[in-house]
């Protein structure tokens, strides 16, 4: 058996010849080593082309995807949310362009986007949480219910949507609602743009993609919370993220390992691509019949779409 010294011995011999061939110059090994060294080169340069061609044209096909989808989509979608107002709420760290994005896709369908309401990660801060529970009880409106079974966060997310939507439609922004924007806006732990004239009905909550290194999923608990208190305090709503945000680490993860809040609670991991988008105008008219689904790519339950909502909508 050939041991690990003839390796060495080899090696060493290898190069011994390589720089006996740069010495001589004008010996039997003249020119061996930059022979080597520029077929090596050539090979990466080559390499190095194919890969950016090869780039290039999934960029291409990427681009021909979204655009082709976009297109096929947006007369699928048309008219699905006329007549409905719909808040959407951003997590801390979400992508704007992907919320503007979706933003663009309610409205393509007819809905009408009342405000965003950008969520401060103070909020879910556990170190603030001694401001949360007396902040919800001083916000507490006369018509609002609370499930006796409900936590802080819960409570949290159903007096944000008694300040920006209502189970029924046409409800207008009234003076408790006005009490609950600034009280949670003076704590620093929303911002709202623009300022709503009317209460919306629906709400999609935007998730952000997780960050790295990846949290345990159990730490989104008072985000999945506060998700669950909006849906009740509204007709319907629509999680949305990322495909990592529905692997480990991310909040569609969480939310979809919680089977009380998949209940109630519909979730899409593609919202940043156009078939994502379409498919968070499905969920929401899913939703208003009373109905929740998880869908996307990354282990959504009831797969890409809401097919029984298209068919029956179109």
């Amino acid at each position: 058996m050939i041991d690990f010294r003839y390796h060495i011995v080899s090696i060493v011999a290898i190069f011994f010849a390589l720089g006996a061939g740069v010495v001589l110059g004008a010996g039997p090994l003249k020119g061996t080593a930059s022979e080597v060294v520029q077929a090596q080169a050539e090979r990466d340069r080559q390499a190095l082309e194919q890969a950016r061609a090869d780039a290039i044209q999934a960029k291409s096909l990427d681009k021909y995807r979204d655009d082709y989808v976009s297109k096929v989509t947006a007369g699928l979608t048309d008219g699905k949310l006329a007549g409905r107002r719909i808040a959407i709420v951003a997590m801390p760290g979400s992508d704007g362009d992907m919320t503007n994005a979706i933003q663009e896709s309610l409205e393509g369908a007819g809905g009408q986007v009342t405000t965003r309401v950008a969520l401060d990660s103070k909020l879910f801060d556990p170190g603030q949480r001694q401001l949360i529970e007396p902040l919800v009880n001083e916000l507490v409106t006369p018509d609002i219910t609370f499930p006796t079974d409900s936590n802080t966060y819960q409570r949290a997310g159903l007096i944000l949507a008694r300040g920006v939507l209502a189970r029924e439609q046409n409800k207008a922004i009234d003076a408790e609602s006005t009490k609950i924007l600034s009280g949670m806006s003076d704590s620093k732990l929303i911002s709202v743009k623009p300022t709503p004239k009317d209460r919306a009905d629906l709400v999609v909550v935007v998730a952000a993609k997780p960050p790295t290194p990846a949290p345990d999923n159990s730490s989104y608990t008072d985000s999945v919370d506060f998700a669950e208190g909006l849906d009740l305090g509204s007709a319907g709503s629509v999680v949305a993220g990322m495909p990592e945000s529905a692997q480990n680490g991310g909040l569609l993860k969480a939310l979809r390992g919680d089977s009380d809040a998949t209940k109630i609670i519909s979730s899409v991991d593609v919202a940043n691509m156009p078939s994502g988008q379409a498919t968070i105008v499905f969920a929401l008219v899913e939703q208003a019949g009373g109905k929740a689904g998880q869908y996307g790519g990354v282990d959504a339950k009831n797969g890409v779409a809401p097919s029984a909502v298209q068919a029956k909508e179109n």
